[in-house]
């Protein structure tokens, strides 16, 4: 047996054989976190904050409607009217379906504080709709017409057309835009949420909650509050896409979901809707599908619009 002493040492030697694997382990697991930290927090700095994500989309949203001002696009709805019944493969039956053809004009007008959409029906369902070629153009030519008033007339006497027993307004490819201009961002609240690929560019998804009553929307007359995701290039503020929801009265399910994708116009040099994507929810269990697409953006001009597109 090995004298106490011997016994020590020993013990200390096989301590220190079997410790030093066990720290060396250690501060190559210290320094990969620190690694790993620094490089967060490198990429941290990397992306631009929230604040100054919005800062830019909200510049970016000013440009767009000085150079949308007084454009005009033509506009191909398709609208499906989908019933409560299930046909033997389990899709819901299609009660109608739609196709309108129209003028969309986007403006600006100081009076609003803000850009405006209306919709100017040509054909329906290829029927001509009587006196579209002039109805546009009063707005241009009466000196004394109350743009906005005629602007809402004009909206509620195209909406005539719309499938389904929601009464609407909101197929305006541009609405969602327009929370982000800088003085209505505070009406909302901001959050990222990841990212996604769109075309060649990794674009920032930021999450918006409409928070201040009255809301923008009413939907049959009462308050609806608007909240969605928008996706945003993050070097210089350019929407890419944006969706907008409205949750049922009753908090049971989703109401209204409008998705639009913007491309850029190599003939205005302006980013423009290019395609819109819709769905409303009735309350009788009804559900109509709108798809629309936007072409041939140019200036308005009474003297060369060609009002058949």
């Amino acid at each position: 047996m090995a004298e106490p002493a011997t016994a020590r040492r020993l013990a200390r030697a096989a301590c220190v054989s079997y410790r030093f694997p066990c720290l060396v382990l250690i501060a190559i697991c210290a320094l990969t976190a620190v690694d790993h930290a620094q490089q967060r927090n490198t990429n941290d700095r990397a992306q631009p904050s929230i604040a100054e994500i919005l800062s830019r989309a909200g510049n970016f949203v000013r440009d767009a409607a000085t150079q949308m001002r007084n454009v005009i696009a033509d506009e191909a709805y398709i609208q499906e009217l989908f019933g409560t019944r299930f046909t033997e493969t389990g899709q819901r039956g299609r009660l109608r379906q739609r196709r309108i053809q129209s003028e969309a004009l986007f403006l600006w007008l100081p009076a609003a504080s803000g850009w405006m959409f209306v919709r100017n029906a040509v054909t329906v369902d290829g029927r001509p709709v009587p006196d579209n070629g002039e109805r546009l153009d009063r707005l241009f030519n009466t000196p004394d017409i109350d743009p906005i008033a005629y602007i809402h007339e004009l909206q509620e006497e195209n909406a005539r057309f719309d499938l389904g027993p929601v009464i609407r307004t909101l197929g305006d490819p541009t609405l969602t835009l327009r929370f982000l201009g800088p003085e209505s961002q505070t009406r909302f609240a901001f959050n990222r949420v990841g990212t996604e690929r769109i075309g060649t560019t990794r674009a920032t998804m930021i999450a918006y909650r409409e928070r201040t009553l009255p809301t923008v929307v009413q939907l049959n007359g009462a308050n609806a509050l608007s909240s969605g995701t928008m996706w945003v290039d993050a070097a210089d503020g350019t929407v890419m896409r944006t969706d907008l929801r409205f949750t049922k009265q009753t908090g049971n399910g989703i109401a209204v979901s409008v998705t639009v994708d913007f491309r850029q116009d190599t003939h205005l040099h302006a980013w423009v809707p290019s395609r819109m994507s819709e769905q409303y929810n009735a309350s009788n269990g009804e559900t109509l599908i709108g798809s629309a697409s936007y072409t041939n953006f140019r200036k308005f001009d009474t003297s060369v619009r060609v009002s058949a597109p």
